[in-house]
């Protein structure tokens, strides 16, 4: 463990909010100790797979302010104070889309535009309350490069009745699609979520890209640096960092993956770990 963290950079989903069909507020513990972080001279920060706009209304609840984010999984960094996009790395969504399509013509697609919100396809599931821009057909979808695209299965719907299996027979039907598909890893880097939800960036960007990014405009090392996560896309900046914390509630590859495993998200375990530093 580190004993005075200089960076520590949170998760939202799974980590400082339990996973849910909205977002939910985090709860007052989990805010009085990453206040108590920021008192003690900390850099406090998150690090998502949630676009910028999806964002911002977390980042406030938890009273973070004079900070750098980093958004859509790294390929976005976000200066909170400014609102302006610090680093946007871009992909031409096009061969992506063609591939995939070519293996699941019903699959639903989307990229995100600018900081606006999402361009999507017919099928593409609707969810959360924010963010959705327009319906566009697929030629205008790849017509521009993108931050990121999205790609799910077709009535892939998060409800209140979806069950622990239906999430994970999607992702199995994502998996089997990728496969299918075989995006060339020159050009693409895929990080798959809990419910199948295809996150497609440009190859070498993840959070810990993003994050290391954040840190050296901080000049802060690895070494000083502690994250906490709970699922695949946090791994890249475990593997980053000087110090990892997995959540309780997260799969066993990720938290053979951390250095460290906390309670789970519902018990406030980014609470009790920033409890035990400051």
């Amino acid at each position: 463990m580190i004993n005075s963290p200089r960076l520590v950079v949170l998760d939202l989903d799974g980590t400082v909010v339990p996973y849910s069909g909205k977002f939910l507020e985090p709860s007052p513990r989990v805010r009085k100790a990453i206040a108590r972080a920021i008192e003690a001279g900390a850099t406090v920060t998150v690090a998502t797979g949630r676009a910028v706009w999806t964002t911002l209304s977390t980042v406030r609840m938890l009273g973070l302010s004079g900070i750098e984010l980093v958004c859509s999984d790294g390929a976005v960094g976000y200066d909170l104070d400014t609102d302006q996009v610090i680093f946007r790395v871009l992909i031409n969504a096009k061969p992506a889309v063609d591939a995939l399509a070519a293996c699941a013509p019903d699959a639903g697609f989307a990229v995100e535009h600018g900081t606006d919100g999402y361009l999507y396809t017919a099928e593409f599931p609707l969810e959360h309350a924010i963010g959705y821009l327009r319906e566009v057909d697929r030629e205008e979808l790849v017509a521009q490069p993108t931050a990121r695209l999205i790609c799910r299965v077709a009535g892939d719907l998060h409800t209140e009745n979806t069950t622990l299996e239906d999430l994970r027979a999607r992702r199995r039907d994502a998996e089997l699609l990728l496969d299918r598909a075989g995006l060339d890893p020159a050009l693409y880097h895929v990080e798959l979520g809990y419910s199948g939800w295809m996150d497609i960036t440009r190859a070498g960007v993840n959070k810990g890209s993003g994050v290391a990014r954040i840190a050296a405009n901080l000049g802060i090392t690895a070494e000083e640096t502690l994250v906490i996560g709970d699922a695949g896309n946090d791994l890249a900046m475990f593997a980053w960092a000087g110090h990892s914390v997995a959540m309780g509630q997260a799969a066993d590859p990720i938290k053979a993956a951390a250095d460290e495993v906390t309670a789970s998200v519902e018990e406030d375990g980014v609470a009790l770990v920033l409890e035990k530093l400051f």
